[in-house]
């Protein structure tokens, strides 16, 4: 049977306040010094498709399914009152259920779903967590933030840092998560699934880049033949990644050994969901009546805008009874929200330009950014503490080739 529902990874756990140390300071970046481009044709999302995606499956392992599906939009004709959101939730649900290595079930996913895409031509390769840390600095937003970058062949990569895996957010308030379970529903093929993480390959700043984000949903009236045109991925017994790596283009297995801060999980990958289009993705947001006026999309716009996700639900209610529930296509204003921002955004190319220049050229291809609050600089520091190579020395042997 469906499950209706979005199991959004709730857990009753404590998380540690310390920040991992810091190293220290190579160059700063000043907000101010940063150039304005007349090219603006690179500071521009284009060439952008969506590339593949997985499921988390629910449970004490790592297991993903790939390409997965993301829960259907599944409105409730009576409105119930729901209850409000408790508990604790992650603030990064990848490096949760996979601490040690956060941005490998993305790559795997790519190396399961598209053993033919050229993975390690790709420039940079993130998630929309730190391309919007990015933004919102040259945006001129006040938001402090931490990354670890690492380049592995000539690929960079850009990888949250909370202050632990398993950072949680405190003080859960509204219906962010209880509103999502009731009004969608994971497919019979998916229904033990916590989260749909979705990948998008586009050209920005002259660059190509993976982007992968976290979708909410699709509208099923957008796919309304998906069953006669795609069948369903065909189940298969779970993915040993060294085994499918050493299939893939003849990729050598590395012995290495990584420096991990714990014993590396097995993460385990099945084939299994369909391929949902990119058009029928939608990001959801709930608010109280209350604040009808407030400009919910317009906030929203720079995040759709790097996940390239097309509809936008907005979901009024009052105490907890959601009667004014909006679905829009905002395809367009997300592209006059780029149009609008193009000084901004030609800044953000040249900064991506930068640091993916500065850690091409560092001697260990590794380093953090930090942004203080309330300062308009990014001191790009030596990585500070131990951490964890990006990927495991089994799947970074693909860039060695």
């Amino acid at each position: 049977m469906p499950s209706r529902g979005r199991r959004r990874w709730k857990k009753d756990v404590q998380s540690s306040s310390i920040a991992p140390p810091l190293g220290d300071i190579i160059v700063t970046i000043h907000h101010n010094e940063i150039e304005n481009p007349d090219q603006y044709e690179i500071s521009r999302i284009t060439n952008c498709q969506y590339l593949t995606s997985y499921n988390w499956l629910s449970g004490e392992k790592s297991r993903i399914i790939v390409p997965g599906e993301p829960p259907k939009w599944s409105p409730l004709s009576d409105a119930p009152t729901l209850q409000q959101d408790s508990g604790a939730y992650y603030r990064d649900r990848n490096a949760a259920r996979y601490p040690t290595h956060p941005l490998e079930p993305m790559v795997q996913a790519i190396l399961t779903d598209k053993p033919e895409f050229p993975v390690t031509s790709v420039d940079i390769i993130g998630c929309n967590k730190t391309m919007n840390h990015l933004l919102h600095f040259v945006l001129g937003k006040d938001k402090p933030f931490r990354m670890l970058v690492e380049v592995l062949g000539k690929t960079v990569f850009f990888i949250r840092r909370e202050n632990s895996p398993t950072e949680i957010f405190h003080n859960i308030r509204g219906y962010g998560h209880t509103f999502p379970e009731a009004y969608t529903i994971w497919g019979e093929d998916v229904g033990s699934s916590e989260s749909h993480q979705r990948v998008m390959e586009y050209e920005f700043a002259g660059m190509q880049c993976l982007v992968r984000f976290e979708a909410d949903g699709f509208l099923p009236d957008l796919v309304p033949d998906i069953e006669a045109e795609e069948d369903p991925v065909p189940p298969k017994d779970c993915i040993d990644p060294a085994e499918a790596l050493s299939s893939i283009e003849g990729a050598t297995i590395s012995d290495a050994p990584s420096i991990p801060t714990e014993t590396a999980p097995q993460l385990d990958i099945a084939q299994e969901g369909r391929r949902i289009p990119q058009c029928a993705v939608f990001d959801l947001k709930t608010r109280s009546h209350t604040k009808k006026c407030l400009d919910v999309l317009g906030e929203e716009l720079p995040r759709l805008w790097i996940s390239q996700t097309p509809n936008f639900i907005l979901a009024h209610h009052t105490a907890g009874r959601f009667k004014h529930i909006q679905v829009q296509d905002v395809r367009d204003d997300v592209k006059q929200w780029e149009e609008a921002q193009q000084p901004a955004l030609a800044k953000l190319a040249t900064l991506l330009q930068m640091i993916v220049t500065f850690a091409r050229s560092a001697d260990n291809g590794k380093l953090e950014i930090e942004r203080e609050e309330g300062e308009q600089v990014l001191n790009l520091r030596e990585q500070g503490g131990v951490v964890n190579g990006v990927l495991s020395p089994a799947v970074a042997s693909k860039w060695d080739m």
